[in-house]
This record gives C-alpha cells, sequence and structure tokens, in this order.
C-alpha cells in the first residue's frame, strides 16, 4: 500500500507546525497537536502567548531531567503558543467549520504547568508514539481503535467525543505517522474498524451511520443499508472480500442500529437474538463469537456457525456480564466481563471454558495477543498509574506502566503480527486538564 495522494506532509520541517488541506484551500482552524515520542519525557501545557509569533513554525527545543520538551509556535495570526514532548513533532488541522467548537487557535490562559512522567526507554512499558489535540483544548479527542500490520498501523478515533466532532485516522508507514484525508460531511467519532487486508479496510461512525472503505489508495464512503442516522453503531467486522458485518448496540441516549450483514452487494437486517450484538471476533467467515443483548440485557454470548446465530449458555459462564470478546483460533477464545460484581476473564479450549478471577477491580475493555502466547488485557481504573495487565501462556499476572497519571489510557491494542511488540490506541492529557488529546502508545519495537 503507497502513501496517500492528497494529505499534508508526514512530518513537519525541524518539528513546527503543519496545517492541513480542508477542502479546496489551506486552513489553520483548529489545529491538531502532533507530537512523537521515542523516550521518556514531560509534557507541559503553557499559557497563550501575548502577542502572536513574529513567524510561521517557529520552534525550539529545550531538555528537562525527563526528556525533551519541544516548543512549538503555528503561523502568524494565530495567536497561540505551545508545547508538547517530542522528538519529532507536527500539527494539522481538519474540522469543518459547521462542527468547530470554538475560537481556532486559542490557548488555555493562566494554565500551569502539568508534567507527567512515562516509563523511560527500555523498560517493560508502553511508550507513547503520538499526541494528536484538536483545540480548544477541552476537546476530548481520542483514538478508540486500532489495527496493526507487519509494517504499518492505522489508529481511528474522533476530533471530540464529548461533543460537536468528526472522525480521525492516522496512519503509520515506513516509520512515519501520516494524515490521510477523510470524505466531507462527516461527524461524530469512528467507533470501530476492522481490515480484510491492507487495501481492505473498513470503519464506521458511532453516531450518524457513516460507513468508511479503504481501497488502498484513499477513504471513501459507502452505500448505507436501511438504518437511520439517528442510531448508533458499535462494532464492524470485515471477514472477507464479499462479507462484512455490522453491530450497533443501544444506549440510554441513542437507538441501536442493529445487526446488518454486506454480501459484496447490499445490506441486509439481522433479526431474532443476533438483533442487539454488541461487539464480535471472528475466527474465520464461518465462526464468530460475539457478546450484546438479548431481551434487554447486555449479558448474552453468542456464536455464529456460518448459518445462524446460536445463543450459548455454558454452566461456567452463569452470571457474566460482558465486556469483551476476542476469538485469537478456533480453540482459544477470550471473554472478559463481571460476576456478582468482580472482574473475571474466561478462556475457551474447544472443548470448555475456564473462569479466572482478574486483578482489580474492573472489568477488562481490550483483550490482545502480547506474541509470547499470552494476551494484554486493558482495565483501566482511573487512578493513578495508568498501566495494562499482561497475562501470560503459564497463567502468571504481570504489569506494564502506561504512565504515572490516570489521564494518560490505552483503550484498544493490536499486536504487531509475527513479533513481540504492539500498538496501542488511547489518550492522554490535553494542554489543560479539561479535555484529552489522542494518543498511540508503542510496546517493544514497533515498525
Amino acid at each position: 500500500m503507497h502513501a496517500v495522494p492528497g494529505t499534508e506532509p508526514a512530518a513537519a520541517p525541524n518539528g513546527g507546525a503543519v496545517i492541513r488541506r480542508s477542502g479546496t484551500g489551506w486552513s489553520n482552524r483548529t489545529p491538531v497537536i502532533v507530537a512523537g515520542l521515542g523516550a521518556a519525557l514531560a509534557l507541559a501545557t503553557v499559557a497563550a502567548a501575548a502577542d502572536p509569533p513574529t513567524s510561521a513554525g517557529q520552534t525550539a527545543a529545550t531538555r528537562t531531567s525527563t526528556g525533551t520538551v519541544l516548543t512549538w509556535t503555528l503561523p502568524t495570526g494565530t495567536g497561540r503558543t505551545g508545547n508538547a514532548a517530542t522528538g519529532a513533532g507536527n500539527a494539522a488541522t481538519d474540522t469543518p467549520a459547521s462542527f468547530g467548537s470554538g475560537p481556532a487557535g486559542r490557548a488555555p490562559v493562566g494554565s500551569r504547568p502539568m508534567v507527567r512522567r512515562f516509563p523511560a526507554a527500555g523498560t517493560p512499558s508502553w511508550q507513547l508514539s503520538l499526541i494528536v489535540q484538536y483545540l480548544p483544548s477541552t476537546n476530548q479527542t481520542q483514538y478508540v481503535a486500532v489495527i496493526a500490520g507487519a509494517r504499518q498501523a492505522w489508529v481511528f478515533g474522533g476530533s471530540n467525543l464529548a461533543g460537536h466532532g468528526v472522525p480521525e485516522v492516522a496512519h503509520r508507514i515506513n516509520g512515519q505517522w501520516g494524515f490521510p484525508l477523510l470524505p466531507a460531511g462527516l461527524y461524530s467519532w469512528i467507533a470501530a474498524a476492522s481490515a480484510q487486508s491492507p487495501a481492505d479496510i473498513w470503519a464506521v461512525t458511532h453516531l450518524g451511520g457513516f460507513l468508511l472503505h479503504w481501497n488502498g489508495s484513499n477513504w471513501q464512503t459507502e452505500p448505507r443499508g436501511g438504518w437511520r442516522a439517528s442510531v448508533q453503531f458499535t462494532g464492524i467486522n470485515a471477514v472477507s472480500a464479499r462479507s462484512v458485518w455490522l453491530f450497533g448496540a443501544g444506549s440510554r441516549g441513542h437507538p441501536g442500529g442493529g445487526t446488518w450483514h454486506w454480501d459484496g452487494t447490499s445490506w441486509s437486517p439481522i433479526s431474532g437474538i443476533a438483533g442487539g450484538i454488541r461487539q464480535a471476533s471472528p475466527v474465520s467467515a464461518t465462526d464468530m463469537w460475539a457478546i450484546g443483548g438479548i431481551g434487554g440485557t447486555m449479558n448474552a454470548l453468542l456464536r455464529f456457525s456460518g448459518s445462524s446465530w446460536a445463543h450459548v449458555t455454558p454452566a461456567a459462564l452463569a452470571g457474566f456480564r460482558y465486556s469483551d470478546v476476542v476469538a485469537l483460533a478456533a480453540r482459544n477464545v477470550w471473554v472478559a466481563g463481571l460476576v456478582a460484581g468482580q472482574p473475571k476473564l474466561a478462556h475457551y479450549d474447544g472443548r470448555g471454558w475456564t473462569v479466572r478471577k482478574m486483578p482489580g477491580t474492573v472489568a477488562a475493555t481490550g483483550i490482545c495477543r502480547d506474541g509470547r502466547g499470552g494476551i494484554w488485557v486493558i482495565a483501566n481504573s482511573g487512578k493513578a498509574p495508568s498501566e495494562l495487565r499482561d497475562l501470560s501462556a503459564a497463567g502468571r499476572w504481570t504489569t506494564a506502566t502506561v504512565s504515572s497519571s490516570s489521564a494518560d489510557e490505552i483503550l484498544a491494542c493490536a499486536l504487531v503480527p509475527g513479533t513481540q511488540a504492539a500498538w496501542g490506541a488511547g489518550k492522554s492529557a490535553a494542554l489543560n486538564v479539561k479535555g484529552s488529546a489522542a494518543a498511540v502508545y508503542g510496546f517493544g519495537n514497533v515498525p
């Protein structure tokens, strides 16, 4: 797969600012701060400059005891200065005017420096690789999904998950992060994505019912089925070139879009017990596991056998309220959830289920391979320090630090095939404590 035509430069000169093209012109609305990190660092925030910078893209790097802080300035006229911890950084914009939520380029006046310590390079930890934030700094910018390949990675999310925002993606290839343009007219954020191949990636927005497809060159919107724009979607799985599953479980705020299947030509609704699936994980096109709701609950485990969905009710999983499911192989399936308020994991080996206790008090919301026969388990408690847990093939629990701050969290992870390296999508502290920045973390020797 080659680089996307029409995107902004992959990196700014000397780590300075890049302004992304929006529509037919170049815009400096709602800047995104992007910073790459390869070592331990501190990220501090500063107040807005009293006077605008005198030249575009000024940068100055300073050393601290915990890393390098790069101070950047946006082009003349934005009246904005800021800083981002970085080894090499860039900044970009891509928010349509109709979804702008404040004056462009305005920094939080009087904000105090906020220092967070990330693990030093070489320690068994997740290292910050990328920070992206859409201003104003109260925006809840986050990445919530990740796809990892042998030489590239994709992360998906939105400019503001707490209000008016737009979907966002970042693409890493040849060791550089880039930001492919998405079609115009989108809103909400990308809730889920799935790749059948490097040139066949599907994504769906949380609200609006927008379907996006990467064809190896660019992102395009795909014709939708008969669902309304007001419903929400929560999962998508591309299981073959002519088979894509779409899932939308409801919540208090929005009705679910239901379950749909694309056969390469059109979308068809799937009714019955499969209508309330929240997310699924395929072993193959004819073997899938899912969690969702039957009768208005969210405590159902389901399995697709190639022709129909069945409700699976093993005695060992009695009382499970499911929070995640990952099918790594036909004889290697994991589910997470709560049982009587206590977090549990359960493993299916092709014959039966074994339930395991899980450290902490929070149910897992994400699971991925660790490349050593075990699994990474995401269970953010909202308390410092921020960590990921690893369950080894021998059944031993260990932890890997993400950050000393609870503001820095990994929300989804994916193993780089054939390695012990992994990518994590999530969030980091914003320019002040009121918002969040989207962040990408890497474990091990990520490409």
